[in-house]
């Protein structure tokens, strides 16, 4: 049977090539759509007060020229994984790492009070696993000692989630967390492994005695930081 034609071959073009027009646009609405829920279209941060906490292994780069990728490999998993351990049974969770060191979070289920507390439990409780793992497994098998510092804050916080790569990623962001993460660096200037802000320690509702007190100033903050040593110098400094 002959099909029955109801356009000339010019409109029938002309109607596919409006057809395709369309399509093509309608597609790339969709994808721009899915990118803008990616990006924007997240659950709404909430703000809350947490315990910032963040960890670095000093002297790294050396460490790394010294030794082969595989033996570098072997003690940052042997590390990080007594680390984390460490952070998740003190209610902590850590939220980004790096080659060297973490950054991790108190308070998602508890007051900052007791978030501090469990933060500080935690950073004790690390400094302790690494000196066992320094004596027992680096100084043995690689002639080698690790040592890391420690930097301790508290203050209000946004958290949520990001949509990046098919996946939810949590997010803690906030001015506390620069400081936290200057204080960290401070270690090194201070020689002291472990670091806490004032105001995070003056939460504290059973502070350590006799810690050393000192007054810094740290990039990107106005005005001198007044922050407790809770650690030891490092060895060999």
């Amino acid at each position: 049977m002959k099909q029955l034609k109801l356009f000339t071959p010019s409109v029938s073009q002309s109607i596919q090539v409006d057809i395709n027009r369309r399509l093509k646009k309608n597609r790339k609405a969709a994808t721009q759509d899915t990118s803008q829920a990616d990006l924007w279209t997240q659950p709404k941060e909430e703000e809350r007060e947490m315990a910032l906490f963040f960890l670095d292994i000093r002297n790294f780069t050396p460490f790394v020229e010294r030794h082969t990728a595989h033996e570098v490999i072997y003690i940052v998993r042997k590390l990080f994984s007594s680390f984390q351990t460490i952070i998740r049974s003190n209610h902590g969770q850590i939220i980004e790492t790096s080659g060297d060191g973490f950054y991790a979070a108190f308070g998602f289920d508890r007051s900052v009070e007791e978030a501090v507390a469990s933060a500080v439990k935690a950073g004790k409780a690390i400094l302790e696993s690494l000196e066992s793992l320094n004596e027992n497994v680096f100084v043995k098998k690689l002639n080698q000692r690790i040592d890391v510092g420690i930097g301790l804050h508290a203050g209000k916080v946004a958290t949520g989630t990001i949509h990046l790569g098919g996946k939810d990623h949590l997010i803690v962001m906030g001015y506390p967390v620069n400081i936290a993460s200057r204080l960290e660096a401070a270690t090194k200037e201070l020689n002291n492994n472990f670091i806490i802000s004032a105001a995070a320690f003056e939460m504290l509702n059973n502070p350590p005695t006799d810690q050393p007190i000192a007054e810094i100033s740290l990039k990107g903050v106005v005005g001198p930081c007044r922050i407790h040593l809770l650690g030891k110098p490092y060895i060999g400094n």
